[in-house]
Parts: structure tokens; C-alpha cells; sequence
């Protein structure tokens, strides 16, 4: 059992461009599909896959003896019918307590494009639950994601380093608002209604859109999401305007400005908008009411181009203005060949540079007490792996039933002469020997066919079991 225990190969933002990190991005059909393969097949013992804008990465328990690597890559490569998935290219993988490390610096957000973002924490903890559901989390596993939710929730509570953070779709909005100038008065379209797309709409909405188009091949969610809207944290309410949704899914608020500009950072004169029109459209829908706005914000997990430069390109030349077009999703929700047609700037995550290193920069001396609490972590649970090695479980098992014995020797030993209590050693030594065998034996053989994870379940429970946690605290 004197195993690593778990390892964690994967993509990232710092060392893969998006074209590479598109290769591995699993949505959650997906994700299911790998997970059950690897729970039928004996390569995996336990797994987790974590699949975000910013990375792939699946954090696994392999069996003795076997090329996991090499598996997993050709998994997903299968599933995603993509043999390229199989290059290595700025891949890496962590083992034992790096691969701890790791695990907690994602959770705490110290390894996120945005540092310190709060979305993250939500995204593992959904990767978890999928693990759960599917099976492939076990004893290992289980203690480790909720040893990560603490070290996560430990660095947002006792650190400045989430104080004021921005997330990916803040960032877009953002860099939006830099292209054109100012977003007060614009038309937006948001394609897609998940939770990347709802953090989109607020950010827009807050920065003062006139309209806002939520596009979604399902128009009922979208609608949903509109109508959600409505009631938010957003201009809308601040303004106290009465939204009333009609039959095609336009939410009309009263007093809307709008006013369209030709040039691509021309500012809106009039005065930012007290509400938004809101409206739901459906994917086939996107061609014919692209000319009414001046941004485009992609954040579906359609996995594939959703705006197609052979659908879309005369539709865009024919327009009189600028047009601003951020893909936040992984794999790309646009055709990079309509990045190249005249009036229209496409950006993709990869862009968002200058907002991340001025992020980084301002969070710079918010790191190191971050970093700290994560060290803090990752001692603590080597201190409590080393704590299921068999070998110190059987040696503490043994000082257990030796103070027992001595105890109850002790309190019974003026009830026996000298030569009854000479008898009594051995028979009490005996009988703790006796009882002790079968539990030492399945420590130091555990059964054909338990996993890892079983066997440190076994630990734990034992060591529970004779409180030997508080023994070891004693020695």
C-alpha cells in the first residue's frame, strides 16, 4: 500500500494555447462517457475530470503496473474522435503530494487565468459530484476533494486574494468595453443561457446595454434566462423599472435610449439607459438579428463553431459598423476565418491577456499568506496519509492492546497472588495476540482484488475504531 496514491495529468492556459487545450475540453456528456470507461475497465482505480475555460484535468488513482498516461489520452481521444488528442503537447502531470499541491492551488484560485476568480471552487466541486455519480470516486477521492473545499474556502475567508476579483466573463465584458469605448446604449447578443452565460448578461447589463439578445438552441432557456435577468442585481433593478415579458420572449422595460454609432470606438452621447430590452432567440435565429447589435458575447458548450464564417460573412460585410465578437468557450463557439473580415474584431480567451497580467500584478501581494494556507493544507494531509501506512497502524494497533492489557492487569492485580498474576501475563498477552492476528494480517495482506482505496478506508476505520489518532498525539 506505500503508493503515491493520486496523480493528475492535464492542459492549462500557462503552457497550452487554445487550439491544444480545445483538444482535450470535455463538456459533461463527455466527461460522463470517460468516466464510466474508466470505471468498467481495470486501468483507473479512482477519477476526476475537470474540464473549465481554462483547462482539462483528470486526477486519477491507477492501478499498480499499469500506463495511465497513455490511457486516459487515448480515452479521450476516443471520445472526442479526435486522435490529435493523444499529443502531448503542453501536457503535465503531478504525482503523490504535487499532484495535493496542485489540486488545492485550483481550488483556492491560485492557478486560475483571473487569480483569485470565484468560479472555480463551484467548477471542482461540480467535477466531483460527476465523479460521484459515476462512480469513480471512492475513500481516496472523497477525502481529498473535501480536504481542497477547505483549503478553498479557507484562502477566500482568511486572505484579501478574491477581495474584488473579476471573473472570465467580467474580463470579456471588459475587454469589450476597451474595443468599443464604452458599452452604455449598445446592442448585445449573448450566446448561450449556462452559468458562463448568466455572469455574462449581468456584466453587460450592469455596464449599461441597451439590449440584450440571450441566444440558446434551446429558445426556452434562454427565455428563462431573460426573464431571470429581469429580477437580478443589475441595472434593471436599480432603476426600478416594471419588466413585462411578451409571448416572444422580449422583456420591455420603459424609457429605453438607444442609439447606434458607425464607428468602432465613437462613444454614445446620451445618457446611459435606466433598463435593457431583453429577448430570447434561438440559434437559427442569430444570422437575421446580428446587424442589431455591436457585440457578441459566445458562451456555449456546443463544442463547436456556433457563428460560421460560410453563414454569416455576407451578412457582416453588409453592415455600416464595427462589430466586437469575444468567444469565451473552449472548445470555440466562432469560425476564426470571420475574424478577418473587415469591421469585425474577434477576440478569444487567449486575449484576455492584458486584463490577466494586471490582475496578477494587483494580486501580487495577496499571494503569499494564499500560498501559505495551501502549504499549511498539504503537510497536513501528508501527515494524515502517512497516518494510514500500514506500518504505523500496526504498530500503534499493538501499543493500543499493550496498554489495555496493562491496565487491566493493573486494576485486578490485588484480587491475585504472585504466582495467579505470573499466570494471568501470558494469558492476557495470549489473548490480545489472538485477537490482534486477523486485523495485522489483512493490514500487511489486504485481499485479492482491493483497491487502494479500500485498503485506506480499512485504515481509517481501524484507526477510528481505536481512537489511535489520539495515541500517536500522545507519543
Amino acid at each position: 500500500m506505500e503508493r503515491s496514491g493520486i496523480s493528475v495529468i492535464g492542459v492549462s492556459h500557462h503552457a497550452a494555447p487554445l487550439d491544444v487545450r480545445e483538444r482535450l475540453a470535455l463538456d459533461e456528456p463527455s466527461s460522463r462517457m470517460a468516466l464510466r470507461a474508466f470505471h468498467r475497465e481495470p486501468v483507473i482505480e479512482e477519477a476526476m475530470i475537470l474540464s473549465t475555460c481554462n483547462r482539462t484535468e483528470v486526477y486519477f488513482v491507477p492501478q499498480p503496473g499499469e500506463d495511465a498516461e497513455a490511457y486516459l489520452l487515448e480515452s479521450i481521444a476516443r471520445i472526442k474522435g479526435r486522435p490529435d488528442a493523444i499529443d502531448p503537447s503542453g501536457l503535465y502531470r503531478y504525482d503523490g503530494l504535487d499532484a495535493v499541491r496542485h489540486l488545492f492551488r485550483v481550488t483556492a484560485a491560485l492557478d486560475s487565468q483571473i487569480v483569485g476568480e470565484h468560479e472555480i471552487i463551484g467548477q471542482v466541486r461540480q467535477a466531483y459530484h460527476l465523479a460521484v455519480d459515476e462512480r469513480t470516486a471512492g475513500f481516496f477521492l472523497n477525502r481529498l476533494l473535501h480536504w481542497a473545499f477547505r483549503v478553498g474556502k479557507r484562502v477566500r475567508s482568511e486572505t484579501h486574494l478574491g477581495r474584488g476579483s473579476i471573473s472570465i466573463p467580467q474580463a470579456a465584458v471588459d475587454l469589450a468595453g476597451q474595443a468599443l469605448g464604452d458599452l452604455a446604449g449598445r446592442g448585445a447578443m449573448l450566446l448561450g443561457a449556462g452559468r458562463m452565460g448568466e455572469l455574462s448578461a449581468r456584466a453587460l447589463l450592469n455596464k449599461g446595454v441597451a439590449e440584450l439578445i440571450v441566444a440558446n438552441r434551446d429558445p426556452g432557456r434562454a427565455k428563462i434566462l431573460a426573464e431571470k435577468l429581469s429580477a437580478g442585481p443589475d441595472n434593471t433593478a436599480k432603476s426600478g423599472a416594471s419588466d413585462i415579458t411578451d409571448e416572444d420572449g422580449r422583456v420591455r422595460c420603459p424609457a429605453v435610449l438607444r442609439r447606434r454609432t458607425g464607428g468602432h470606438n465613437r462613444r454614445d452621447s446620451s445618457p446611459a439607459p435606466p433598463a435593457a430590452t431583453r429577448r430570447a432567440i434561438g440559434l437559427d435565429d442569430i444570422a437575421s438579428t446580428l446587424e442589431e447589435v455591436d457585440l457578441v458575447i459566445c458562451a456555449t458548450d456546443a463544442g463547436k463553431y456556433v457563428l460560421r464564417s460560410e453563414e454569416l460573412s455576407d451578412r457582416i460585410n453588409r453592415r455600416e459598423r464595427a462589430l466586437v465578437i469575444v468567444d469565451i468557450a473552449v472548445p470555440r463557439n466562432v469560425d476564426p476565418r470571420l475574424g478577418e473580415l473587415s469591421g469585425v474584431h474577434l477576440y478569444d480567451l487567449d486575449a484576455l491577456d492584458k486584463i490577466v497580467s494586471d490582475n496578477i500584478a494587483r494580486r501580487r501581494s495577496e499571494r503569499p499568506p494564499a500560498e501559505a494556507i495551501v502549504e499549511q493544507e498539504m503537510l497536513s494531509f501528508a501527515g494524515w496519509m502517512d497516518s494510514l501506512q500500514a506500518r504505523g497502524t500496526i504498530r500503534l494497533l499493538q501499543r493500543r492492546f499493550e496498554k489495555l492489557r496493562g491496565e487491566e492487569l493493573g486494576k485486578h492485580s490485588r484480587r491475585f497472588s504472585t504466582a495467579e498474576r505470573a499466570k494471568l501475563e501470558p494469558f492476557a498477552q495470549g489473548l490480545c495476540n489472538k485477537i490482534l492476528h486477523h486485523p495485522i494480517a489483512f493490514l500487511r495482506n489486504p485481499p485479492a482484488g482491493s483497491t487502494y482505496s479500500d485498503q485506506l478506508a480499512a485504515v481509517d476505520m481501524i484507526r477510528r475504531m481505536f481512537d489511535l489518532d489520539d495515541l500517536e498525539a500522545e507519543e
